[in-house]
């Protein structure tokens, strides 16, 4: 198939592109012009057609559909700058995505979209829920959630072929930065708050194989990792701390609740055949991305294990 990828670049990004060329398929990539993936474009030229520019700017939309039978559209601004930037977030995740939407339409080989929405647009979620499936309430309870959802039923309205798939907590060992703001939220959270990872080459596998599924057609899907990576909200946030053999205090006064869900995947499964990592793989890629720091703190480790509890309470 000829694709196109919107925000190629990004962590997610990268994981479509690699798995797209693996399916032999020919790629478009997109994303924004910067110094970052100005370097990626020279990475990747040789291996798929880059454009760079900005999905707000709708006189790009005829050169980037031209072509193409399914658009895989990544580009977005998460949070925190969704919540910070409402103003941008708002052009990017909502105009944007609806002009491009318009565009699609109006293009002569009409390709099928694949929009990346997310597990959060169930609501804050408490501890004990029951797993979540595609006919449970949604909610806005943010400025990211609510561009979701304007999306989704954008696309109901259409008549495009597409697949909406609300993706798990989607990270890697990649994935390390947290802003203050954030992190002092998520380590007061309830710790048996639930939670379903998937890994990112499992969801970038779903979302190639759902630009080419004949039977996942207009369907919302739910893309978790499944029952081996359904957790709480303790392990995966110990996960970085256990890589570099340091111990994170359990807090069973954390009350915070947080926009995460168990889910059932069982149809999405079915139909995109994605599930092939466990948290457990994460587990291991973060202990061997920071086995060189985690070595280098051992002099350190009895101190900063005492002094971490500490520490903790003051972000």
């Amino acid at each position: 198939m000829n694709l196109l990828i919107t925000g190629a670049f990004g962590n997610l990004g990268q994981m479509c592109i690699e798995e797209a060329l693996k399916q032999g398929h020919q790629l478009r990539c997109f994303d924004l012009d910067n110094a970052k993936n100005q370097k990626l474009k020279r990475r990747y030229h040789k291996r798929c057609e880059v454009i760079l520019g900005d999905i707000c700017d709708t006189t790009l939309h005829p050169k980037l559909l031209e072509g193409v039978d399914a658009v895989i559209h990544n580009a977005s601004l998460l949070p925190p700058l969704s919540e910070n930037q409402p103003e941008l977030a708002e052009a990017i995740n909502v105009v944007a995505t609806q002009n491009l939407i318009k565009s699609m339409e109006a293009s002569s080989t009409s390709p099928r979209l694949i929009f990346p929405s997310s597990v959060t647009v169930f609501g804050k979620s408490l501890p004990g829920e029951a797993i979540k499936g595609i006919s449970d309430r949604v909610t806005a309870s943010d400025n990211y959630t609510r561009h979701k959802l304007i999306i989704e039923q954008t696309l109901e309205g259409s008549p495009l072929s597409w697949l909406i798939l609300r993706v798990g907590v989607s990270v890697d060992a990649r994935t390390l930065k947290a802003d203050r703001a954030t992190l002092h939220e998520l380590l007061n959270i309830n710790p048996e708050s639930p939670m379903e990872f998937v890994h990112p080459k499992d969801a970038a596998l779903a979302m190639c194989n759902a630009a080419q599924s004949a039977e996942a057609n207009r369907k919302v899907l739910l893309i978790g990792g499944g029952k081996h990576c359904q957790i709480n909200h303790y392990r995966f946030i110990k996960t970085a701390f256990s890589a570099l053999s340091l111990t994170l205090p359990y807090n069973d006064k954390g009350t915070g609740i947080y926009y995460t869900h168990w889910m059932d995947s069982t149809e999405a499964q079915r139909l995109l055949q994605f599930q092939r990592h466990s948290f457990e793989d994460y587990e291991q890629e973060m202990a061997c991305r920071m086995r060189p720091v985690r070595i280098g703190l051992t002099p350190l480790r009895p101190l900063l294990n005492r002094l971490l509890p500490y520490a903790l309470a003051k972000i």
